[in-house]
């Protein structure tokens, strides 16, 4: 029983900062580096997603998947390109699950939450 509030409270925690991450990364805007629209779609997933926004420019991002203590479990590097950009990612060896996808700028950090049927 005390596993599972446990493990309800860190939920909610995750799930609200999540949340508050997403009302204000829905438009980042720093010295011209862009990212607006960020959506995982399909989500939840059973096998791969795309991770679709779009940019105002071209720029370097990072692209990391983190399960719910905090492991990478995934890291990638990609060049934007002006307008629409598709990350794809494939479930490959996870687990069904909670993970958070972090979209890295130089100026900006976005995360928002991914689920894995």
């Amino acid at each position: 029983m005390v596993k599972k509030l446990l493990l309800f409270i860190f939920l909610v925690t995750i799930s609200s900062s999540v949340f508050s991450q997403q009302k204000r990364s829905n438009v980042v805007a720093r010295d011209s580096v862009i990212i607006k629209n960020i959506v995982a779609s399909p989500n939840p997933f059973s096998v791969t997603t795309k991770i679709k926004f779009h940019a105002s420019s071209v720029f370097e991002v990072e692209f990391l998947v983190k399960d719910l203590i905090g492991n990478v479990v995934y890291f990638r590097k990609y060049k934007t390109k002006h307008g629409a950009n598709t990350i794809p990612f494939y479930r490959q060896e996870l687990d069904s699950g909670i993970y958070i996808y972090t979209i890295k700028t130089s100026t900006e950090i976005i995360s928002k939450r991914i689920v894995v049927k």
